[in-house]
């Protein structure tokens, strides 16, 4: 009897369990949704910048911004300041530390559960404060700001970015991009201009540096809001086979309970046979 109870109370807590779930699953989709909606990828600078680039021949500019990238390497990892998503934050972190290693350089860690896999992995790092949607884009401002003060200390020839990317509510995949070093477009059929044949107010290095200031805060700020609708659908996920884990545990339950209770019945119908047998002897 002890244990029929025992069993029973474990199928109604889990019920509950799966009500709370259904509730902040619901919760999850609102906002991915939400945020989706509001979203607002900034293209058309970078397609400004491509079309300027396709016409100078940045091999000629002397300035790190427009080298290959070589040297050590500023990684930032964009993951979550809370957890239930799944791994996708572990395997952030993994992929932006297997980069550091092979390249050497700096760990830049965005959200408190980078800093957690961080530490498991025994790698130094500088942390920032996880995404927030009302301040996202001074968030990247301030992430930009600290990448260009190593650049100009010389501690990096590159600044690569490792992020989550929602392709749906129910699918994500892990993305590298690289910010700078600056390049030209893969594919154009626009003629190259001699930059030294072109007259500018400005050095064509300051030029460069400008516009790479604005594009990686602008690119980081981008890159923020994806990761964090990326977060929001991987918590859904994480919720749903949770859910799923504990329905299927409950119906194990169920069968056990009715199992248990249709051996206690026997039990007392014999015991009751065998009393009425007795005492009509």
């Amino acid at each position: 009897m002890l244990a029929l109870l025992k069993i029973k109370k474990n199928i109604e807590f889990n019920q509950r369990l799966c009500s709370v779930l259904e509730i902040v699953k619901n919760i999850s989709i609102a906002q991915f949704h939400s945020l989706e909606h509001r979203l607002d990828v900034n293209e058309s600078f970078g397609q400004i910048l491509d079309s300027f680039f396709s016409t100078i021949n940045l091999s000629q500019i002397n300035h790190p911004f427009a080298q290959k990238d070589k040297g050590p390497c500023g990684v930032v990892a964009v993951t979550s300041e809370q957890g239930l998503l799944g791994g996708l934050n572990m395997r952030v972190v993994n992929t932006a530390v297997q980069m550091v290693d092979s390249r050497g350089g700096q760990l830049v860690i965005i959200g408190q559960q980078g800093k957690t896999y961080a530490a498991y992995h025994k790698v130094p790092y500088v942390a920032f404060p996880g995404i927030k949607e009302e301040v996202r884009y001074q968030q990247a401002l301030e992430v930009r700001n600290y990448l260009f003060e190593e650049i100009q200390k010389g501690n990096f020839g590159c600044i690569k970015v490792v992020h989550p990317k929602s392709v749906s509510l129910i699918s994500h995949r892990i993305e590298m991009a690289t910010l700078l070093p600056m390049s030209a477009p893969e594919e154009t059929k626009t003629e190259k201009v001699d930059i030294s044949e072109i007259i500018y107010e400005s050095s064509m290095s300051k030029i460069l540096e400008y516009l790479a200031f604005l594009w990686v805060g602008q690119k980081l700020g981008d890159i923020f809001g994806l990761s964090r609708l990326s977060e929001l659908g991987a918590r859904y996920m994480h919720l749903e086979e949770s859910t799923q884990r504990i329905q299927e545990a409950n119906k194990k339950l169920k069968l056990q309970y009715f199992k248990f209770r249709h051996e206690a019945i026997d039990q007392s119908m014999r015991e009751l046979f065998a009393t009425r047998m007795l005492y009509a002897d």
